[in-house]
């Protein structure tokens, strides 16, 4: 009876040490991955502040126009190694897009622009018009998710976020970044803005007298510049993922210099669907 006894309080004491261990080992890991994660978003940080400074520059030293050819456009990293890890960075043009917010003020140009966006897409005269009362009654908007709770199927759904953003203050609508689908609804044409994005693939960017060359005018709301930027940041260590998007915009101050800072952020999961992309994990 003794050494069953005494079998019994090693066998708990093992168990007591084995507990304690694997409580020990957790706790670790959690310390670890805490520590990996502090490191991640502090690269994700320091990813939004190169986009600051090279926006602020941008805006600086060549305010008239922006494009991808310019230097802040070439910011991107597709698995840039870090210590530990890698790093991603996208950075986009946000004024690539109608800004839905434009219809609060009710200009007829930005109903009846936003009317033929609607058109284009699929949206019927009803949902239009919905949506439209939504944003001047809640607006200004930052999402256009809920807009697809009007019944608005996901197939045109999709669509209608492909030519339609939702941007703080009054933005243009920059023809560098606009897509060959949303300048056809500007010009009204699919053929000019099939040359006009053959001409802005071959040069970079497009002017005034690329317009005048194919005989039409600079529609109303539109520009060859912007103002709002996107960026999108992640940072993998170890086996922790952080990831970042923010949205900035330039502004002259009073003095006449430009400055550039964020209005907006969102970080992992709540990353909203406008944001660009990233590249896929090479992990």
């Amino acid at each position: 009876m003794i050494l069953v006894n005494v079998l019994m309080f090693v066998a708990i004491a093992a168990g007591l040490v084995l507990l304690m261990i694997n409580r020990e080992e957790i706790a670790l890991d959690r310390g670890l991955r805490t520590r990996e994660a502090a490191r991640a978003l502090a690269v994700v940080r320091g990813g939004e502040l190169s986009a600051l400074v090279a926006l602020r520059r941008d805006g600086e030293q060549a305010p008239e126009v922006d494009h991808v050819g310019e230097p802040w456009a070439k910011l991107s990293e597709n698995g840039a190694p870090i210590e530990g890890g890698s790093f991603d960075l996208a950075i986009a043009d946000a004024e690539g897009r109608f800004n839905i917010n434009s219809v609060r003020k009710g200009e007829v140009a930005a109903t009846i622009l936003f009317q033929a966006i609607g058109n284009e897409v699929g949206l019927t005269s009803e949902q239009v018009v919905a949506a439209i009362e939504y944003v001047r009654l809640r607006g200004p908007v930052t999402d256009l998710r809920p807009l697809r709770l009007a019944g608005i199927e996901p197939r045109v759904a999709d669509r209608l976020e492909r030519l339609v953003t939702a941007l703080p203050g009054a933005t243009t609508l920059n023809l560098n970044a606009a897509s060959e689908e949303m300048l056809a609804v500007l010009f009204r044409d699919a053929v000019i803005a099939e040359r006009l994005v053959a001409v802005r693939t071959r040069q970079g960017y497009l002017t005034a007298k690329d317009l005048a060359d194919q005989s039409v005018s600079l529609p109303w709301g539109a520009s060859f510049r912007s103002n709002t930027f996107w960026v999108r940041t992640r940072a993998t260590i170890g086996g922790t993922s952080q990831q970042a998007a923010t949205l900035i915009q330039r502004r002259r101050l009073p003095d006449g210099s430009v400055d550039a800072v964020p209005v907006e952020r969102w970080r992992n999961a709540a990353v909203p669907p406008g944001a660009p992309g990233l590249p896929e994990s090479k992990r």
